[in-house]
């Protein structure tokens, strides 16, 4: 893996942290190396004219749709805009079982990383509005509306 930028201000520190996180994510679900369990980055989220997350996954079976956020703040948000993107792309991903006709669609997940502490996964309802504010020193994993 390349080394890090320096200045902690740079867009490419950022951006190099964003990566790093995704990338851990990404070899947790992969490292189980069991049927189930799987995950792949999606290049280029939050770009384009396409809602996508950064992660698809499947977690014992469950598929999960992820965007990762990483800080060294107290806290982690989450824009509107961010919010409705992944949302959409959550009603729209949809796997149809060919035995039952089950429509199958990912669980919209906000994976808060606190660089050097801890990761906080929040599971965003289908009907959320608004920005989604996680605290790191919070006890519980749950997300609020800034207000």
């Amino acid at each position: 893996m390349p080394k890090r930028p320096k200045n902690p201000a740079s867009p490419r520190y950022k951006a190099r942290m964003g990566y790093e996180g995704e990338y851990y994510l990404v070899k947790k679900f992969t490292s189980k190396d069991k049927p189930g369990f799987y995950a792949v980055r999606t290049p280029g989220s939050g770009a384009g004219k396409l809602p996508k997350p950064d992660i698809i996954a499947v977690d014992d079976g469950e598929l999960l749709a992820i965007e990762v956020k990483s800080s060294n703040k107290s806290y982690i948000a989450l824009n509107e805009v961010q919010v409705k993107r992944l949302l959409e792309f959550c009603k729209r991903f949809v796997v149809k079982c060919p035995r039952c006709g089950e429509e199958i669609r990912p669980k919209p997940i906000l994976a808060a990383r606190f660089l050097g502490k801890e990761w906080k996964f929040v599971e965003i309802p289908l009907d959320w509005e608004g920005v989604i504010i996680v605290k790191r020193f919070s006890h519980s994993s749950e997300a609020f509306h800034d207000e």
